[in-house]
């Protein structure tokens, strides 16, 4: 078993605050979870990391339990059954617990086998195996969590303070993102062992295409560190627009520069990503945001200045792109330099009577070209790439699969698509799904509920939430990245709690 340099730093935080602040202990869990690329410890004889959000959910989740322990708590049937009726998000996610293991039992019960080819051309076969009893079991550890933090939060300060927390990690993360990117071009060695250490997950830090370098910061690849970036835009976004006031005055507002700062460099590292998840969920992002400031706002509400707020969105917009595209150029200009990149050739030399090759005549493609092929791919051309015929060609097999489980799916550990809903459909079957999308209209109901109450607040919530699930759906299948479910639980506690 080996232990990273970061996990012992957050192996000795996390034991004292155990004993002495478990209210720092909980921090730790949610700032944490932005760090999906690095491990605690590595155990070599199962290859099995641990990663630090999950060590420090496993603390504090004992840690309550000892605290409800020495509450001597007596056990009252109709409380218990009040208590948790009075929480639906709750009740909802202990029903997908339920499903997740009723996916696993059919398959293990049924002894259900089934031959298959893969995306890559090999051939496989879905079977009971030990898969079936670590994915789930992970999977519900994470759900775990949230029952218990739906319950734990009880006033709206908590909410925000936790909320504020996780803006604090897509902070550091975005500003590591840029160092990533800025150190690649100055050819200065990533230390890849202080964050990116997961020596059993497909690190993709080192990514590249057309010269174009790709961030994916302290998450395992570009499209997992987007997913974190459009849950963090909504704040940001909503809280600079309700900063109103005359030009002349915002100049002087010091939370109004930081807060536009914030949001272009986010918006930047979002773009440099280079994934077409990204664009998706910032479309959705801005898009939603910009049809509510002149649609859907409350009348004299905090959201009513239709025409300064569109304007703001569009001076943040124009100038996230043209600082993308600058700094592109100006990176690929220093990277040709520092010998970090070489020149693409664009057509081949040709070929003299005598043999040599004319070198006048050999073509480089430019970095306009650079840029321009970069944006092409990861959008319009995206579905006719590598990388988007595997993908349809991956979910189609998985789709194809459902047909031997329909109602309690193929369980976890069995096969994994390339997006959530998919992901979820497959291996939970039409019960899990119904139960995925009965939580999602629980929150989006409750907080658009509130919204009349809290316009901004719950705006920002929604929006965050429908842009990182447009994410998940687009081209991310995980669901432990925890981040997107506890933004869900706050949304959620924020528009029911009564303080």
């Amino acid at each position: 078993m080996g232990i990273t340099i970061f996990g012992a730093v957050i192996t000795i935080i996390s034991i004292y605050a155990f004993f002495k602040n478990e209210k720092l202990l909980l921090y730790m869990m949610v700032f944490l979870s932005t760090f999906t690329a690095a491990a605690l410890f590595n155990i070599e004889l199962t290859t099995t990391p641990i990663q630090t959000f999950e060590f420090t959910g496993a603390l504090w989740l004992l840690r309550e339990f000892i605290n409800f322990i020495k509450t001597k708590p007596k056990f009252d049937k109709e409380k218990i059954i009040s208590k948790i009726k009075e929480n639906k998000l709750a009740m909802v996610f202990m029903a997908f617990i339920v499903a997740i293991f009723l996916g696993e039992i059919y398959l293990a019960v049924s002894g259900l086998s089934v031959d298959y080819i893969d995306f890559l051309g090999e051939p496989q076969k879905i079977k009971f195996s030990m898969g079936n009893l670590t994915q789930p079991v992970i999977i519900s550890f994470v759900f775990v969590i949230m029952i218990v933090l739906s319950y734990k939060l009880k006033t709206k300060e908590e909410v925000k303070e936790l909320l504020k927390v996780f803006c604090y990690s897509t902070i550091f993360a975005i500003i590591w993102g840029l160092l990533q990117f800025v150190t690649f071009y100055f050819k200065i060695p990533y230390p890849a062992f202080l964050f990116n250490n997961n020596a059993y997950a497909a690190q993709c830090y080192d990514q590249i295409g057309n010269n174009i370098k790709r961030i994916s910061s302290i998450a395992l690849e570009p499209s997992t560190f987007a997913i974190n970036l459009i849950g963090f835009i909504p704040f940001v976004l909503g809280t600079f627009l309700i900063l109103g006031g005359k030009l002349k005055e915002n100049i002087k507002n010091k939370k109004y520069i930081i807060t536009f700062v914030l949001l272009v460099m986010a918006t930047i590292c979002a773009i440099l990503t280079t994934s077409s998840t990204t664009y998706v969920g910032i479309l959705v992002t801005y898009g939603l945001f910009g049809l509510y400031i002149l649609f859907g706002f409350i009348k004299k509400g905090k959201l009513d200045n239709r025409k300064s707020n569109f304007m703001k969105m569009l001076i943040v917009t124009i100038t996230s792109i043209v600082m993308t595209c600058g700094l592109w150029a100006v990176s690929l200009k220093i990277g040709y330099a520092t010998g970090a990149i070489d020149y693409i050739v664009k057509e081949k030399p040709t070929e003299k009577p005598d043999g040599n090759k004319d070198k006048d005549k050999e073509e480089v493609n430019s970095i306009f070209d650079n840029i321009a092929k970069t944006v092409k791919q990861m959008t319009i051309d995206k579905l006719a790439s590598g990388s988007g015929k595997d993908r349809l060609n991956g979910e189609g097999i998985g789709l194809s699969m459902i047909k031997h489980s329909p109602v309690f799916g193929l369980g976890f550990g069995s096969y994994r698509t390339f997006s959530m809903f998919t992901n979820i459909f497959v291996n939970t079957g039409v019960i899990g799904t119904l139960i995925y999308l009965t939580s999602l209209g629980i929150v989006i109901k409750a907080i658009w509920k509130y919204r009349k109450k809290d316009e901004p607040v719950s705006i920002m919530f929604l929006i965050s939430i429908i842009g990182m699930t447009a994410g998940f759906w687009v081209g991310v299948p995980d669901l432990v990245l925890t981040y997107y479910w506890m933004i869900m639980v706050f949304g959620y506690k924020y528009a029911t709690l009564e303080k």
